[in-house]
């Protein structure tokens, strides 16, 4: 029924607030809670709705224009689906032409604005919504997104904006927080801050409150320890990676689905760092996939892909790991060390040129036959023996130079 709550009041939809204000002590006079409590309940539901003059705006923007308005806002969602930004703000716009009130629709378009990194605009947008409707946590949250990701797409500028930007994302998390203390997502969010400014005890401190933010440990924390992990990664301390992930064993159910789950989580992080550990030939970063890619191998020791991921970093790890002896091993001459250095630099292709990588290793040729070979030889066989990856990065180079000697 069209207009409906200024029929139930028995008034016009040209009725000003004195107007609603009589009609509605008159009629709860006629239907008092105690002789009609349901029509009461109606009267007091309409009186609400329009003697609020936001409220009644936006009830009569639906009441004039709904079905243009439902259609703009479907239009605007699917051109948020597939990322279509300044199209769907044309149209949300044309919905508050419309229905000024529309506090969704004004959502919408502050997420918009945050996609195209308009910060000014999206800040303007949650900072109304925020003012009008102080109780409602989601437009907090949206706030707080809008502040984290200016400062995310700042990085290294200046570190006094970054850290104000991070202050006022906390600030507005914190409120949603207020509203709804059970949600550990805004937990994780100050936690995903704090990482940013590598304060890594406030970001473990606030993953370990999202965890107990419903009172209870379940299977839905498996997200805020799964970010614990990645902290310790970060911060240096690959070695409670295990222990953290025994927590996490502990709260998933035994459903097959969901150890692949974990697992795959585990090993997508494992291969990940282990791409940019071996980029930079890397001991402590291809350690840390090794710790991410055994606790994936724990969770779902059958799959074949997680196993040959391991064994690939393994392989990288070895000849690093017995390199960081041998270049201190006195009894390796000088020359050899650095050839040692060099085959390692070709395994991880860290060489910039063939130009560059044919003079550097003419060098190191020269320099180990400046030896007697009463020196090279024993060093070549030491390399076999206490370095077998080592060697093994290049059999033949080292084969050939202990022929030469």
């Amino acid at each position: 029924m069209v207009y409906e709550l200024y029929q139930m009041l028995e008034i016009s939809p040209q009725a000003s607030a004195d107007e609603i204000k009589r009609a509605y002590f008159r009629l709860v006079r006629k239907y008092s809670p105690e002789k009609d409590p349901e029509r009461f309940k109606q009267i007091r539901g309409a009186y609400n709705t329009l003697y609020d003059p936001t409220a009644r705006q936006n009830y009569d923007s639906q009441q004039q224009y709904g079905d243009q308005i439902t259609a703009l806002i479907n239009q605007a969602q699917e051109k948020m689906n597939v990322e279509e930004w300044s199209s769907a703000i044309s149209l949300l716009k044309q919905v508050l032409l419309l229905a000024p009130a529309a506090d969704g629709a004004r959502n919408l378009l502050g997420l918009c604005h945050i996609h195209l990194e308009n910060w000014d605009f999206a800040v303007k947008v949650y900072r109304a919504l925020t003012k009008t409707n102080p109780e409602v946590p989601i437009y907090w949250s949206n706030f707080g997104h809008v502040y984290k990701q200016q400062a995310e797409s700042l990085k290294d500028e200046d570190y006094s904006e970054l850290a104000q930007l991070y202050h006022n994302a906390r600030e507005c998390f914190q409120r949603t927080i207020k509203l709804e203390s059970f949600n550990s997502e805004p937990y994780l969010e100050i936690a995903r801050t704090y990482l940013e400014e590598r304060n890594y005890s406030q970001a473990i401190a606030w993953a370990e409150s999202a965890i107990g933010a419903d009172g209870k440990a379940d299977v839905d924390d498996f997200e805020a320890l799964f970010f614990i992990c990645r902290v310790y990664l970060v911060s240096g301390e690959s070695y409670k990676i295990e222990p953290t992930a025994q927590r996490i064993a502990s709260l998933l159910p035994e459903r097959e689905d969901a150890q692949k789950y974990a697992a795959e989580r585990f090993a997508g992080m494992g291969l990940e760092v282990a791409k940019i550990g071996a980029k930079y030939a890397d001991v402590g970063l291809l350690t840390a996939a090794i710790e991410f890619l055994d606790v994936a191998r724990n969770f779902d020791p059958c799959d074949p892909d997680i196993r040959e991921i391991y064994e690939r970093v393994e392989d990288m790890l070895a000849p690093l790991n017995e390199y960081e002896l041998l270049k201190d091993d006195s009894l390796i001459i000088q020359g050899l060390q650095k050839l040692a250095a060099f085959c390692l630099a070709d395994f991880f292709s860290l060489h910039h040129s063939e130009q560059e990588r044919k003079s550097y290793l003419d060098e190191i040729i020269a320099e180990i036959f400046a030896n007697s070979n009463r020196n090279i030889f024993p060093s070549i066989r030491r390399i076999k023996s206490h370095y077998p990856s080592v060697y093994g990065l290049n059999k033949d180079l080292f084969n050939r130079i202990e022929q030469a000697a």
